[in-house]
C-alpha cells in the first residue's frame, strides 16, 4: 500500500515538473462568457422572441393580479357592510382568483424556462462551432472562460474575437 502510494506521489512530482516544458508549445485563448451572453445577438434575437411569446399571457397573469388586488381591497374595506351572501361569494372570487394565479403563474414559468432552454441550447450548440472554427484558424490548443481564470494576460482574450464571429453567423 506505501509502495502504491510512494509511486503514485512520484509520478504526480514528475508531472508537475514537466508541465512548464509542455505549457511552452500550447496556445492558450480566454473568452469572457459573461460578456460574449451580453452583447451577443444572437441572445437579443432570443429575448425578443421570448417576449413576443410570452407577451399575451403576462399581460393576462397582470391583469388577473391587478383584478385580484381590487377584490381584496374591496373585501377589506367593505366587509362590514356587505351582506354575508355578497361577501361570501366575493371571499370564494379572490380565493378562486388567487388559486387561478398561482395556476396561471407556474404554468407560465414552466412553460418560459422550457423555451429559455430550448432557445439557449442551441446557441450553445452555436456558440462551439464559433468557438469551434475560431480556435482551428487561429491554432489554439486551449480555450477557457476567464471566469475560471485567476489570472489572463489581456492579448490572450479572444473575447471580441469571438462576438464578431457570432454577428457573422
Amino acid at each position: 500500500m506505501n509502495k502504491v502510494c510512494l509511486v503514485s506521489i512520484v509520478s504526480l512530482i514528475a508531472g508537475i515538473l514537466t508541465l512548464p516544458a509542455h505549457a511552452e508549445s500550447l496556445k492558450l485563448a480566454v473568452v469572457d462568457m459573461q460578456l460574449v451572453l451580453q452583447k451577443a445577438p444572437q441572445i437579443a434575437k432570443i429575448n425578443d422572441s421570448l417576449t413576443k411569446q410570452f407577451k399575451g399571457r403576462q399581460d393576462s397573469i397582470l391583469q388577473l393580479q391587478n383584478q385580484l388586488k381590487d377584490e381584496t381591497n374591496n373585501l377589506e374595506k367593505n366587509a362590514a357592510v356587505m351582506t354575508t351572501e355578497d361577501r361570501n361569494k366575493l371571499e370564494k372570487k379572490v380565493m378562486t382568483d388567487r388559486n387561478n394565479e398561482r395556476t396561471m403563474i407556474a404554468s407560465f414559468q414552466k412553460d418560459l424556462s422550457k423555451q429559455q432552454s430550448e432557445s439557449l441550447h442551441g446557441f450553445s450548440q452555436q456558440l462551439e462551432g464559433v468557438m469551434k472554427k475560431l480556435a482551428a484558424q487561429s491554432g489554439y490548443d486551449l480555450v477557457i472562460q476567464k471566469g475560471s481564470t485567476l489570472y489572463a494576460k489581456n492579448d490572450l482574450d479572444i473575447t471580441q474575437q469571438v462576438l464578431d464571429a457570432l454577428k457573422r453567423a
